[in-house]
């Protein structure tokens, strides 16, 4: 069975109890001195449940168990590797997270780092290091922002801004060959669908591949019609415009999905396994110091199944079912 498939028939229709798991991107904040002197990156990770739940009329509906800290809600998670960026060290700044067979796997957005979470010390282990643009045109860690899995592969996107950003990175299925494909026509296609215009622009962190319906889901971060400019960017630009697209992006719909929150923007969208015509997804707020995650659930129809929900005065941006 493909791997895409595999991974959303780890449960079944009967299921109706998740447990989900959630890791920050701290940025500059994650690099920390312990105890013993080691200096390392460090993140949250967060885990909680969602439960399936359907009325009387068949209406389907999702509702959050958030698990105390000291019941096991939140654990630290450790990385060694950084990058130099103008005379700063900076690492563990993860921004996305994916089940894989039986790996749980998080994407470095400073790094490029694809880590695996390993053992009760939640030590993260390097399995892949990905470069940005085509791969060959400078010594930076491309900047993984989404991630899914397209038959067999593992496919990690990035924002698709700026030029460098609209390249994805293709893994075989041991995770070892690592191919670069150039989609600005793809991106294209999703600004010319959202009818941003050319000075507008679109920030993607959050898709997710439908191998049933052979269909690309994107649930952008930030949509906007006008030039980038950063704090009416972190105020105003939030999104809730969900794109379907088929397999070659010729055909492509955008609904959207509950009322936009201007600040409030996805950072992470996972479909159910079980019930792979839901999600659950995750919104960040990012306005100078303050930051905040969400948590909530809908169908591709874009009907909303769970009202969002304040996870915490930190910044999760990536979620997958454990």
């Amino acid at each position: 069975m493909p791997r895409d498939r595999e991974r959303l028939e780890r449960y079944d229709a009967t299921t109706s109890s998740y447990m989900i798991m959630q890791i920050t991107d701290e940025d500059r904040a994650s690099q920390i001195t312990l105890e013993d002197g080691e200096t390392y990156f460090m993140a949250r990770l967060r885990f909680d449940r969602a439960h399936r739940e359907v009325d009387e009329e068949g209406q389907v509906r999702y509702r959050f168990e958030h698990i105390p800290d000291d019941a096991g809600g939140e654990v630290h998670v450790f990385s060694k590797f950084g990058e130099v960026d103008t005379n700063t060290f900076r690492g563990g700044e993860f921004s996305e997270m994916l089940k894989w067979g039986r790996h749980m796997l998080v994407f470095d957005d400073r790094t490029g780092i694809v880590g695996e979470l390993r053992g009760e010390n939640h030590m993260i282990i390097p399995r892949q290091m990905l470069m940005t643009g085509s791969g060959d045109e400078a010594q930076k860690g491309f900047k993984c922002e989404w991630a899914t899995l397209v038959g067999d592969e593992l496919i990690v996107g990035s924002h698709g801004k700026v030029r460098q950003e609209e390249w994805i990175k293709r893994l075989g299925p041991e995770g070892y060959a690592v191919a670069s494909e150039d989609w600005s026509h793809v991106y294209r296609r999703i600004r010319e669908a959202c009818k941003v215009g050319d000075a507008g622009y679109i920030v993607h962190e959050a898709a997710e591949w439908h191998p049933y319906r052979e269909r690309w889901y994107f649930f952008p971060r930030k949509v906007s019609t006008e030039p980038f400019h950063e704090p009416t960017d972190e105020r105003e630009k939030g999104n809730n415009l969900l794109i379907e697209a088929d397999a070659q992006f010729q055909t492509i719909e955008v609904r959207q999905v509950g009322t936009r929150v201007p600040e409030r923007g996805p950072s992470s969208i996972k479909l159910i396994p079980g019930h792979p015509d839901e999600f659950l997804y995750m919104k960040s707020v990012e306005i100078g110091g303050k930051t905040e995650s969400w948590i909530g659930a809908a169908d591709i129809s874009g009907n909303v199944l769970a009202e969002e929900e304040k996870l915490g005065n930190f910044k999760c941006e990536g979620i997958e079912i454990a």
